[in-house]
């Protein structure tokens, strides 16, 4: 039995870990003097990971960064291209270029992609499956996205949610991106 249950809260862990951009972001909480063990002293317990929207240290303005896998075509195309005529490039990974307007606030499980020099509503990029996450200071830095181009028309409740978040662009096109070069 301790076995099943071990199985199970591990399934729980996992499954929680998969919706954290759904959680609010972690504060740290104020330190606690710790009370004395008279068998002696133990070993501390590990901290919590932060998310990486917090903990990643902010780039030198001209470090490239990348993130999830290495970039595999070779051409990018202007995200307002796609955006212009997207029936062109549906159901095809494309390799995107363009300046990133927004990040997921709770765990930069998404970014908005937009044309440069542009206020316009830009690309909705998820991180593939929550494979990897990018910073919030990514905000406002060109940066070249690959995946695959879909579009699929989003309920209300994850749209609310998207927009909880700070993503504008909701409208039913989307990169699920497999790897980001940030510039």
């Amino acid at each position: 039995m301790r076995l099943e249950a071990r199985l199970r809260a591990g399934a729980v862990a996992a499954s929680l870990w998969l919706v954290a951009c759904e959680a609010a972001p972690v504060s740290p909480s104020p330190s606690k003097p710790q009370a004395t063990d008279p068998a002696g002293p133990r070993e501390a317990a590990p901290e919590a990971p932060k998310p990486v929207a917090e903990s990643a240290a902010p780039a030198a303005p001209n470090t490239e960064r990348h993130f999830g896998a290495a970039l595999a075509l070779n051409d990018a195309i202007p995200v307002a291209q796609v955006l212009g005529d997207p029936q062109a490039h549906l159901g095809k990974v494309v390799q995107c270029s363009g300046v990133i307007a927004r990040v997921c606030e709770r765990a930069g499980c998404w970014l908005e992609l937009r044309p440069e020099g542009s206020e316009v509503e830009g690309l909705r990029v998820p991180m593939a499956r929550h494979a990897f996450f990018i910073p919030q200071d990514a905000v406002g830095r060109p940066a070249l996205v690959e995946g695959e181009l879909t579009a699929r028309a989003l309920g209300a409740g994850e749209r609310a949610h998207l927009e909880s978040e700070g993503l504008r662009a909701v409208g039913p096109l989307s990169l699920s991106a497999t790897g980001v070069v940030i510039r």
